[in-house]
């Protein structure tokens, strides 16, 4: 059982390195969508809006799905979800059909991948061991955006828009073969409730008031609330800046070269701050509140320098400040909610912590598409 954990955390590593890598990086394909679509920019930033809103929002639903499915199952669902989308995205005629078909899934997918990994994670590393385990896997997605980064622009370059579609959805389908690897024998405090009723022969009425009697508890908690409202207006502000992230830079002077290379800063600024978040957690009398105060002010700084920036280098350091605050936001998410509602509860909240988070990326898309 020990090595089988390592095991488990290396497939849940490259799944989510792969699903949300991918989604992270969508951004890059911006102007190419522009050019072959001939849409408007705020029509066409709707598509990355998608992937990262309906990512979050959809966080109650496949909270949900996990815990009447498993981990396992789910994983399986959405590396087919994802593949067939960017696959038939192929035939893609006008944003809209992206947004249907390669959005939406995509979406859904990266969600039951990443409250799949967490869900996973927190069986397997219990306790602080645990903590460290989340901020690991949250280097994930950014580690897969710097090479997707790459990856996307390689392949429009040879293969052209409609050839990455295909390329990539193929990629997508390992996504499903990967999940196989995780377990999904939970303990009896990470059961749904439905199967608490069975092994105890409690009747239907009973289970059903037991499972909402756990979803009310979280919706009550009321630092848990102060928290998601936290985290989720200290994230939004990022994810505007990260789907509109070429267009803005190019607005400011700076050429394709430099708009990489500060993209790849970013993004491994971002996984510095994912990493981070999980020790600082060891410090005793350290709360997540706390850290989550210190990241706020630290992005107001970054995004005040950022606005009135013409500089190369005062960029850069705005733009990694802001890559390490977005990435320790991210781990916060998991490990906060962990640590304040408990690992019994635990999909519950961050399913709802993604939904807050994901109706704000479902919105700022468009907003910063006419800005």
């Amino acid at each position: 059982m020990a090595h089988h954990r390592w095991i488990v955390a290396l497939s849940t590593y490259l799944t989510e390195f792969t699903s949300n890598g991918l989604a992270f990086a969508f951004p890059v394909l911006f102007s190419t969508l522009l050019e072959t679509f001939k849409e408007s920019r705020g029509k066409t930033a709707t598509i990355a809006s998608v992937i990262l809103g309906v990512l979050g929002g959809a966080g109650v639903f496949t909270g949900l799905v996990i815990q009447r499915i498993g981990p396992r199952k789910a994983g399986f669902v959405a590396g087919l979800l994802m593949g067939i989308g960017w696959t038939i995205s192929f035939f893609a005629t006008s944003v809209l059909y992206l947004v249907l078909v390669l959005a939406v899934p995509m979406g859904i997918g990266c969600s039951l991948i990443a409250l799949g990994v967490s869900r996973t994670l927190s069986y397997h590393f219990p306790g602080k061991l645990g903590q460290i385990a989340l901020s690991v896997q949250g280097t994930a997605s950014g580690a897969g955006r710097i090479l997707f980064t790459y990856v996307l622009t390689g392949c429009v370059n040879t293969f052209g828009l409609r050839g990455t579609f295909l390329i990539m959805g193929a990629v997508l389908f390992n996504c499903s073969i990967l999940s196989i690897l995780w377990n999904t024998e939970l303990p009896r405090t990470l059961q749904t409730p439905q199967i608490v009723c069975q092994a105890t022969n409690n009747n239907t009425a009973k289970c059903r008031q037991t499972f909402f009697m756990q979803f009310f508890s979280v919706l009550t908690n009321k630092i848990f609330i102060l928290f998601l409202v936290s985290v989720s207006f200290l994230y939004v502000p990022h994810a505007g800046i990260l789907i509109m992230f070429e267009d803005i830079m190019k607005s400011q002077g700076f050429t394709e070269e430099n708009i990489r290379l500060i993209f790849v800063i970013h993004s491994t600024c971002n996984i510095c701050g994912k990493l981070s978040f999980g020790f600082l957690k060891q410090i005793p009398r350290v709360s997540s509140l706390v850290l989550v105060f210190i990241l706020a002010c630290m992005s107001a700084i970054s995004f005040s320098t950022l606005q009135f920036s013409k500089h190369f280098w005062t960029t850069v350091i705005a733009c990694s400040v802001l890559g390490f605050e977005m990435g320790a936001t991210v781990t916060a998410m998991s490990i906060g909610t962990l640590k304040i509602i408990g690992p019994e509860r635990f999909p519950f909240g961050l399913g709802l912590v993604y939904t807050a988070v994901g109706v704000g990326n479902a919105l700022v898309g468009p907003i910063s598409g006419k800005m």
